[in-house]
């Protein structure tokens, strides 16, 4: 097939459809990024002039509750989502037990259900049993592992079978012991897979719709749920400069990530 596009299309029709596909995907951000920028308080393209004066908006009680609460759900979804997949990561990678199959096809089937349908279930769930108490924080967070743990398990799983085991019995032959091994040997090569894993389940935390739309309650709302609730009154230059700033935070958090985990040569085979 590939070679059937390359004698039948000339070069320029490639660089074309590159270029298209990058616009499509960034010009978007071009225009988040110039109604931040726009001082008039409505939405204007060209922007009339240069304000930060939305951003200030931004950094105020009405917005930073919910961003200080999205970003440590997050943080903790993804440490908590990478321990949980970890640990059934390592059950499916280095042990044969029955039901094997069915623990890896447990942990990843999150992946081929709707979040809605999951926001739905988890709902009804604490409706049923009368925990409506948990509401909020604990059903949120339960909530978040459920769809961000498969994407931990993936990335641990693709680790863990590309990895030699003879390093580790290299080590215990030499006198380590198996924490040390675990702690010196075999955690330090998995780190670029953990990694991965926790950039996945941060991502997918923070964004959140479907799911924190049915698990929220009055004074524990995420930062997309309230986005949402502003657009029901409003449609003002704040909500793009919110946007930026969601923006990078992921950024930063995605670069720190790499710096400490180099999970880019995990991914793509190169650094």
């Amino acid at each position: 097939m590939k070679r059937f596009l390359a004698f039948t299309l000339p070069a320029w029709s490639f660089r074309t459809l590159i270029v298209l596909m990058y616009a499509f995907m960034f010009l978007p951000v071009v225009v988040v990024v110039l109604a931040s920028l726009n001082p008039e308080p409505y939405l204007q393209l060209p922007p009339t002039g240069i304000s930060l004066k939305w951003y200030a908006a931004v950094m105020t009680s009405e917005w930073l509750p919910y961003l200080r609460l999205s970003l440590l759900l997050a943080l903790a979804v993804s440490v908590l989502a990478s321990a949980l997949g970890g640990l059934g990561a390592f059950a499916i990678a280095r042990y044969r037990f029955p039901g094997r199959g069915a623990l890896q096809a447990f942990l990843l089937s999150p992946l081929a259900v709707p979040a809605i349908i999951t926001g739905v279930a988890l709902l009804q769930f604490v409706t049923i049993t009368n925990l409506g108490a948990l509401l909020g924080l604990p059903a949120l967070m339960l909530g978040h592992i459920v769809i961000a743990m498969p994407f931990a398990v993936r990335m641990i799983l693709i680790s863990l079978f590309n990895f030699d085991r003879n390093l580790e019995r290299a080590a215990q032959n030499l006198g380590a012991r198996p924490w040390a091994t675990f702690r010196r040997v075999t955690l330090p090569l998995l780190k670029p897979g953990v990694f991965a894993g926790l950039t996945f389940a941060f991502v997918i935390s923070f964004n959140n719709v479907p799911v924190s739309l049915f698990l929220v309650r009055p004074g524990v709302t995420t930062l997309p749920i309230h986005i949402l609730n502003f657009l029901e009154y409003r449609l003002d230059p704040t909500l793009a400069a919110v946007n930026m700033v969601s923006l990078f935070v992921v950024l930063i958090l995605v670069a720190l990530a790499e710096r400490l985990g180099g999970f880019t040569q995990f991914l793509y085979g190169r650094g």
